[in-house]
């Protein structure tokens, strides 16, 4: 048998579907990885984490469009952000962040550096949950 260009294509073509359906359909069950504070290293930058941990402190910047929060785990304590457009995503859907302060949360978010600390970016409300 002889296999022509023509038959290549079609079976390049056929793969190529495969994978991308196969991408799409585990994509929503890849999850971020768990890290406690003391895990996290200037390796996780740009990656994102869960952490679970006791909000301590919620300030803002003079502005108010910036949020700063200070959450604590048994190995440490780690500083999150939040920008403006997370703000109006609380705002957005009537959630107050004050509320989350001296509860235990679930965190996701982005590992930064600021200053050469480690930090944690959130995007938005669904960032942060109670426990």
């Amino acid at each position: 048998m002889i296999i022509t260009d023509k038959d290549i294509y079609k079976i390049a073509l056929i793969t190529t579907i495969i994978g991308i359906v196969g991408l799409i359909l585990t994509s929503g069950f890849i999850e971020p990885k768990e890290l406690s504070v003391n895990q996290i290293t200037s390796n996780n930058i740009n990656e994102k984490i869960v952490i679970h941990g006791t909000i301590s402190s919620i300030k803002y910047s003079k502005n108010s469009k910036t949020c700063f929060i200070s959450l604590n785990d048994k190995t440490g304590r780690i500083n999150l952000i939040l920008f403006e457009s997370g703000l109006d995503d609380f705002n957005n859907h009537n959630i107050d962040i004050n509320q989350f302060n001296n509860r235990n949360v679930k965190v996701t978010g982005t590992v930064t550096q600021y200053k050469n600390e480690l930090e944690l970016s959130l995007e938005d409300s669904n960032s942060i949950k109670f426990e």
